[in-house]
Order: C-alpha cells, then sequence, then structure tokens
C-alpha cells in the first residue's frame, strides 16, 4: 500500500495505491469510511488494476488547506481526476462508487464521460430523487435546519421512532439512521459530507445517453436485504440500457469483503 497526495483549490486530497495493473480503477468509499476501505480489493484486483481509492471530502486525510468555508467545486473533482490519470498516464480509467462514492461516480460519468471505460455501483447512492438531500443541501430553511439539528438531535430521533411507528421506516433503517447520529460529531460529518456534494445532482438522462454514446461499460450490485440502498433505484435505471448489467447479492449494505471482491471481478469484462 502507497499514501497518495494531490491538490486543488483549497484543498488537499488523500488517497492510497494498491496494485500494479496494466488499468486503473479508481474508487470512492460511502460515508464515515475511508480510502481503506477499498483494501478487500487488492488480492482480486491488484494484478490487473492499479487501485487508487481517494477519501472524500472531510474524511481520512483529505482537508482543507486553507481557513475557509469553501467546499470543493465540480471543477475541482474534474481536476483531481485529470491529475491521477496524468500521474499514472493513463487516458482512461475504470470508476468504482460505494454507497455514497456511488453519487461521485454517477456525476463524474455526467461531466467527464470519455474518461470513464466502465462505471462499476456498488449500493450507489444518486439513483433517484432524494427530497431531504436536496432540500436540506439547496434550500435556506433546509440548510439552517441541518445545522440546526447538530446540536439540537432530539427532534430528529423523536420524527424516526414516529415513522417506525406508523411504518413508514423499517427498524433497521431506522437503527441505520440513529447509529449514523448518535453524537454531535458523527452529526457534524453528516453536514460536511452532504454540503461537500451538494452540487452533485446527477442527472440520470444524460448519464445515460452518455453511456451509450461512449460506450462506458455500466456493472451495479445491490444486497438483497439491504435497507439503505434499495435495488429498485437500479432496476429503474438499467431498464433502458440494454447492455448494463445489474447483480443482487446475498447480503445487505456491506457489500465489500474480500470474497465479494473476487465474486464482482468476476462479473466485470475482463480487461483486453
Amino acid at each position: 500500500m502507497q499514501e497518495l497526495e494531490w491538490y486543488t483549490d483549497g484543498w488537499q486530497w488523500h488517497g492510497l495505491q494498491w496494485g500494479n495493473g496494466s488499468h486503473m480503477l479508481i474508487c470512492f468509499h460511502g460515508f464515515g469510511e475511508d480510502a481503506s476501505r477499498f483494501q478487500v480489493l487488492e488480492q482480486a484486483w491488484g494484478r490487473d488494476f492499479t487501485i487508487i481509492a481517494i477519501d472524500l471530502p472531510f474524511h481520512g486525510g483529505t482537508r482543507q488547506t486553507i481557513a475557509s468555508e469553501a467546499l470543493p467545486r465540480l471543477v475541482d473533482w474534474q481536476e483531481l481526476m485529470q491529475q491521477i490519470m496524468h500521474q499514472f498516464h493513463q487516458q482512461q480509467c475504470y470508476l468504482m462508487g460505494y454507497s455514497l462514492g456511488g453519487r461521485v461516480c454517477l456525476q463524474l460519468t455526467q461531466q467527464m464521460p470519455q474518461h470513464i471505460r466502465s462505471l462499476i455501483l456498488l449500493a450507489p447512492d444518486g439513483l433517484h430523487h432524494n427530497f431531504w438531500f436536496y432540500f436540506l443541501t439547496r434550500t435556506y430553511i433546509g440548510k439552517k435546519l441541518f445545522r440546526w439539528h447538530v446540536d439540537h438531535p432530539k427532534l430528529f430521533f423523536t420524527i424516526t421512532t414516529y415513522l417506525e411507528k406508523i411504518k413508514l421506516l423499517s427498524p433497521s433503517l431506522k437503527k441505520f439512521l440513529e447509529v449514523q447520529m448518535n453524537t454531535r460529531e458523527k452529526r457534524m460529518l453528516v453536514l460536511q459530507s452532504w454540503n461537500s456534494l451538494r452540487a452533485f445532482v446527477p442527472d440520470l438522462a444524460v448519464i445515460k445517453e452518455n453511456i451509450s454514446q461512449y460506450a462506458i461499460s455500466c456493472y451495479l450490485f445491490f444486497g438483497k436485504y439491504d435497507r439503505v440502498i434499495q435495488s429498485k433505484h437500479g432496476k429503474r435505471f438499467c431498464s433502458d440500457l440494454p447492455k448494463a448489467h445489474m447483480c443482487i447479492m446475498d447480503c445487505g449494505h456491506q457489500l465489500l469483503t474480500e470474497e465479494t471482491a473476487w465474486f464482482i471481478k468476476q462479473q466485470i469484462d475482463q480487461p483486453s
């Protein structure tokens, strides 16, 4: 494993590298994780791929380099990708995103499809309109409410309890949400993470058009027992993409293990 760093306007990006294959796989992790999440890929993927995993903003070692509230812009993400591909002398890459990282991959496929050879989404966020993401990150009232919630979480827990009671929220999803919000530090991370991606509202129609136009191979994986990201969104996305592949795995939201890394690689077209 090797640590890597890149710089864009006001941001220092941290990443990890495994493998030394001739093809490049760039990975983005889920909320509350870091780049080390993808270490499980090394054994299965490392011979064919150079694996680069990047810490999302406010995760791992990715941080602001100046005292500012400025968030990464779409152009910063594009510059980051270009720096990585230039560093490793690549024109295209395989792109993998897990959970929140899936939203990043979808947006990058929208913005710079000419550099994407294959899109691999694992229980991805971003495949449907998320009212709460939009409301809490892009409206004045929502942003104020989001900040207030960091120090006043009681209302959130009251609402989740009520939604569970009237069967609008499953017990497992309620537990997941509460675990993500049970300390001020975690609530602040949610606020920072969502805000850092508030410009990431993937236009699925454009993304599908790009996938077809640039012949991007597309693979989606979901957990059969996942209560966080449901496979129905993937089915809808793939419905008019005849060459897209979708697989339901016998697991929950945690799709990434050494065992599943081998399985996922077997489903991907082998590099030519």
